[in-house]
């Protein structure tokens, strides 16, 4: 049962600057605090070809569990990111991350993902949505930007 997740948000800075934030695994980090708390991930940026086995500590009663990251392609040239993951009750799950250029200094981010966690792929979808847009603000504050 496969679903889709789409989020996007605008940002008054250069794509290049929001694109070098949205590869950092330290920005990683601090856009999911208090979300997600990561353990294994590497210091520096994602790499194409990078093959990842982490751990990942949900909020709530959800115990810690193994998450598998492996980053399919890095563009500089056009801001595209793609990885598959997987771990816990989700089966696959394909994030492509794009920054767009929207002239004047204006730059958006763009989360498509889609996922497969079988019956769970429903409130799955919700959490997931929650989560990308929860990145909005900590983003905003990494980018020296208002709220």
């Amino acid at each position: 049962m496969s679903r889709l997740v789409h989020i996007e948000h605008t940002y008054e800075v250069d794509a290049g600057h929001l694109w070098r934030s949205c590869v950092s695994y330290d920005d990683l980090k601090k856009t999911m605090a208090g979300l997600i708390k990561y353990q294994g991930l590497p210091d520096g940026e994602l790499t194409a070809g990078q093959s990842i086995e982490i751990t990942v500590d949900l909020p709530l009663f959800v115990p810690k569990m193994p998450w598998w990251i492996e980053v399919i392609e890095r563009d500089d040239t056009r801001c595209i990111l793609k990885t598959s993951e997987r771990g816990g009750s989700i089966k696959s799950y394909l994030h492509t991350m794009t920054v767009r250029d929207e002239g004047q200094g204006v730059s958006s981010l763009i989360d498509h993902i889609e996922f497969d966690a079988g019956w769970l792929s429903g409130p799955m979808s919700l959490w997931i949505g929650y989560m990308y847009r929860a990145r909005n603000k900590p983003r905003r504050r990494l980018l020296g930007l208002p709220r």
